[in-house]
């Protein structure tokens, strides 16, 4: 994007520019740096640091009067440890040049009939799964290691995490009970057809329950769909979740870069945290099973487990560090290091280890 128009945005915002103070427009941002230690058998072994999804954003709304308002969203990526260099492979959450889009979105919201939003947004596939990662936005985040798949990651059109083009509803919660639906235009039907991907979701929070279900699909030809669902329970300081993932051919599109080619890749996985004063420790193990892929005529493996465990001290509502650990076992995965994969391109064990701090504002 153009960086003098996003400095103008966050000087207005500061300043507490008229239009934007009329639409009660907040500025926020997290802050994220990690030393991230990677020994993965066979390929690397080194020590990195990670801006783990830094990001900076203004938001707002404006009442309209009769119980309407309009809202908008505009969140950038920023990776404060090395934004002018060009992106390692370390870390594929990175990017490079410094601001990259995320959510940015405008919409309008009813106060008995719910909320639609138009632009960039997060699938409801992706976010109702969040909630169940202790480690989210961290490099050892489950979407990063396997405990989720792939289509918790990423932007684009095609059934990525991060949708684009995209008109999304939100319901309002009746007794705890909310849904979700989201439609995305395809930008390139020269090349896919016209494959408008579409998903719907539905979720409870009530208590001491959170539990989702989720549908996704690319809207092509042949297997093209993914299920989940998920679950959540607390219970005074411990907390207990699990969620499954059932592939119908788009987790192992996403994950092998070729349409339609397989299916069975699920991916399930269960964790518990416990929490006492500031500090909470987290464990979560997860599997994928072989989702019968294959590139060049030949049958891949896509079978591994992953575990993984987290602790955190919270200074304040703002301020925390974290350090992690996390095991994915690969000795049944991809043999021939060829495909462009997503996890396990090649046999062994890939261990991580971060220490991180973060702020918000």
């Amino acid at each position: 994007m153009n960086h003098k128009l996003f400095i103008a945005l966050m000087a207005a915002a500061l300043a507490g520019g008229t239009s934007l103070v009329n639409a009660d427009a907040t500025l926020y941002g997290q802050l994220d740096l990690s030393i991230d230690a990677e020994d993965q058998d066979g390929v690397r072994d080194d020590v990195n640091m990670g801006s783990n999804r830094s990001s900076i954003g203004v938001k707002g709304s404006e009442a309209l009067g009769n119980g309407m308002s309009a809202f908008f969203k505009l969140e950038w990526q920023v990776d404060i440890d090395d934004a002018d260099i060009e992106k390692s492979s370390f870390n594929e959450d990175e990017t490079s040049g410094g601001f990259t889009g995320r959510d940015q979105y405008m919409g309008l919201a009813f106060e008995r009939f719910g909320k639609l939003t138009f632009g960039t947004m997060s699938t409801a596939y992706k976010s109702d799964a969040a909630a169940l990662d202790p480690a989210y936005r961290t490099r050892i985040q489950s979407r990063n290691v396997g405990l989720q798949s792939v289509l918790h990651k990423g932007k684009g059109d095609a059934g990525q995490g991060r949708a684009t083009n995209t008109v999304r509803y939100d319901s309002p919660s009746w007794n705890g009970v909310s849904g979700t639906a989201h439609y995305t235009l395809d930008n390139d039907k020269d090349v896919d057809g016209d494959d408008d991907p579409f998903g719907a979701g539905v979720r409870y929070k009530g208590g001491n329950i959170y539990a989702f279900a989720d549908y996704i699909t690319n809207s092509r030809s042949g297997d093209s769909d993914a299920w989940q669902v998920g679950a959540k329970y607390t219970l005074n300081a411990f907390s207990f979740w699990g969620m499954y993932e059932f592939d119908q051919g788009l987790i192992s599109t996403q994950t092998w870069g070729t349409d339609n080619n397989g299916d069975g890749a699920d991916v399930w996985n269960l964790g518990g945290s416990w929490t006492i004063g500031n500090n909470m420790l987290a464990f979560r193990y997860g599997q994928s099973d072989d989702g019968g892929a294959k590139i060049g005529g030949s049958k891949v493996r896509t079978e591994y487990n992953t575990w993984s465990i987290t602790g955190q001290h919270s200074f304040s509502n703002r301020t925390k560090v974290y350090a992690g650990f996390s095991e994915q076992d690969c000795d049944n995965g991809n043999q021939d290091n060829t495909a462009d994969v997503k996890f396990c391109e090649h046999r062994g064990e890939d261990d991580i280890f971060t220490l991180g701090m973060r702020h918000n504002f």
